[in-house]
This record gives C-alpha cells, structure tokens and sequence, in this order.
C-alpha cells in the first residue's frame, strides 16, 4: 500500500488496525487483532465499510459489533458473557480473509461449509474439546494426505483466531498431526515420444490441438496460464510470451507466484504460435480457442479427455498427467545442456532451488555421465598402443 492511499476511518497501530466509526450517537475506536500490512489495512477497510452500511440501515446491533470486536470493553456485560459459536468465529475468519484470491476464498468456503459448520455450526467454539474433534476427523473417508491437510486448513485457522482473540485457552487443532505424503517425482515424455504425439495429435485433431500442445511442450508454461494467455501477450518480434495470467476454476487470478514473467519461445513454440494465429487472431482475443466451440477455455478438462490421454493410449506410451508436458520441458532442456537458472526463471519457479530439488535426478544423471566420460576417457589414454 502506497503512502498515500488513504482509507477512511482505518488507523495503523504499532501490532492492531483501529476501526473509527460513530454509531448510537456514540464515537467508537475499536481495534482487530491484524499487523497492519497493506492488505489487512484494505481487509480492514472493507469491514468498516459493512459495518457502515449496516448502521445506516438500521440493523446494526450488539451481536454484531461483538462478532466484530470480541474485546472490545465497550460490549455491555451481558454479551461479552454470551459464547461465541464456531460459525461466528469461522465467518470472521472468513472477513479477514476477503482480499484473497477468489479461488482460494471459495475454496476455503466450501470446506467450511461441507465440513466443519455441520460438524460445530452454532456451537460455543469454547466447549468443542480436543477429544471430540481427534474422533471427528478419524471418521472422515479415506483421503490423500494432501486432501486432509487441505481439509484442516480453515479449522485450524479458525481455531488460531479464537485463540489469539482469547475465546478459547487452547489452539486444540495443534494437537491433529499433518499427513505426510509421497510427492509425485515428475514423469517427463521423451523427446522421441514428444515427436510422435504431436505428429499423431496433427493427425488426428487437427493443427489447432497440435499448435496448443507444442507450445505447452516447448515453453513450459502451466496449462492453467495457457488457456489464460492472450494474443497482447504474445510477441512474435522477441520470440516471447508474457505470462501474468491463470484461469482456475473459472476465475482470472495472478500467477502461481504472483509474479509476471517473460517466456522465450524456442523454435517449435514459435512456429506453432505463427500458425496459431491465422486461426484464433483478434485484436486482445485468447490465443486458444476450444476447437469445438471457437470459445475460450474455461478449464483444461477437455484437453486432457478428448485430446491428450486418448493420444497416448494410441501410441502405447504410459499414461500419465497432461501437465507433465511442463515437466518435460524442463528435463528436454537439462538433456540439451541448458542451464538450469534459466529454465527455472522461465518456468516460473519461485526460487531456484525449487527447481534443483525437483528436477535433482535429471541434474544429476547429466552430471554423472560427464564424470564418467572423463574415466572413460582417462582409461583410453593409459590402454597400451595396439601393435603393429
């Protein structure tokens, strides 16, 4: 937040936001237990604003302004004493969250909503125990560990909150262990297998299919900024593409890292994105059209069920996810030779070390065949010269 944005009656303390707003003929000076960074400065803002609105509709009333502000000592005596449910401390969660990505919002919603309010709804948060909550969550179905950790996401931010604002003595979520499991290593195409794909995906879909997996094959971008990316993003002249957009779930949000890059084209992207717009060319339009309907994607699901698995099944290669063409752009690259600081940069990573963590065992085995070569190598200089 610059500093001269200026937002009405939201005051910065040193560790607090304070609220400035008059109600019942009454100034009040109320404070959220927020840092005052930029984004919990418009989150408190927006909160200000609903409770304004509320005011001046006349609905405004204590429930609320203690939903709101649960210490303040300007609540009268007899609901501070009222207990406040795991609904109304999982809805304030929620308003602090507000400047979050709309996927991610929605996404904590909906668990909130399918699990946990059905589960605590308007029960005082205060007298849900540890006990109950351990024989809860081992009744749920059989999940992935990256599914359950997802799924105690919210609980355990709203657990959090009560805490800090002190209407529970204990964070009881602490006490429900992360589950570990296996990351997926990445599972890249050959270039060989690379070849024949887009050579059958030519055939037999047609060249719009083909333009749209070979530049996912050569850039490395995520399927997710592709459908995303639109023609003012494509510079031919540079031979590169700006990516600074997703579609996920529908929704346009940042990048996975937030960040905008630029993407160099290598030679097959380039070309198939010069054939790629005689077809789909409009001054601002998406580059990738669904074939079928001439529309913009709204998601992968079709390129992956019509497109891509029928592909590999025809030409007898392993099944696998259609986002391991990523993968295969980079271990293509590390196979080339090229460095792997630039294709992590353009693959968007948001260090390098993730990069060389993910992509260790394709670093290594270049390394390790270099190394051997100079044994190799070594062994032939010290062979006796053949005679004769």
């Amino acid at each position: 937040m610059g500093s001269k944005e200026h937002l009405e009656g939201i005051l910065a303390r040193s560790a607090s936001i304070q609220l400035d707003f008059r109600w019942n003929d009454r100034r009040f000076r109320e404070r959220v237990a927020l840092r005052p960074t930029a984004a919990n400065m418009r989150a408190a803002a927006r909160m200000r604003s609903e409770i304004v609105q509320a005011i001046e509709l006349g609905v405004f009333t204590w429930d609320d302004f203690a939903r709101y502000f649960p210490e303040s000592p300007s609540i009268p005596a007899k609901e501070a004493a009222r207990e406040v449910t795991f609904n109304e401390m999982a809805d304030m969660w929620l308003k602090l969250n507000s400047h979050k990505a709309a996927t991610t919002l929605s996404e904590y919603e909906n668990l909130l909503n399918s699990r946990w309010r059905p589960l605590y709804g308007n029960r005082p948060i205060a007298e849900i125990t540890y006990e109950e909550l351990a024989m809860d969550v081992a009744e749920f179905p059989r999940m992935a560990a990256k599914t359950f950790n997802n799924v105690m996401t919210p609980a355990r931010q709203v657990w959090a909150l009560a805490f800090r604002l002190k209407k529970v003595s204990e964070n009881i979520t602490l006490e429900i262990e992360s589950r570990k499991g296996q990351e997926p290593e990445p599972d890249p195409l050959l270039m060989s297998e690379v070849l024949q794909t887009i050579q059958y995906i030519d055939e037999h879909f047609g060249a719009a299919w083909r333009n749209y997996f070979e530049v996912a094959f050569f850039t490395g971008v995520r399927p997710s900024e592709q459908i995303a990316l639109q023609w003012t993003r494509v510079d031919l002249s540079r031979e590169q593409i700006r990516i600074d957009r997703a579609l996920v779930r529908r929704h346009n949000k940042a990048t996975k890292t937030y960040k905008s890059r630029d993407v160099d084209l290598q030679g097959p992207a380039l070309e198939a994105l010069q054939r790629q717009r005689k077809l789909t060319y409009v001054p601002g339009g998406h580059v990738f059209l669904n074939p079928e309907t001439g529309r913009p994607f709204v998601d992968t699901a079709d390129a992956v069920r019509k497109v891509w698995r029928p592909t590999l099944s025809a030409l007898g290669i392993r099944d696998r996810d259609a986002r391991q063409t990523r993968h295969t752009y980079a271990t293509l690259g590390l196979h080339a030779g090229m460095n792997p600081g630039y294709l992590s940069r353009q693959m968007g990573h948001k260090n390098a070390q993730m990069f060389f963590r993910v992509y260790s065992k394709w670093i290594d085995g270049e390394s390790n065949q270099r190394e051997k070569a100079k044994m190799a190598a070594l062994y032939a200089d010290h062979l006796p010269a053949p005679e004769g």
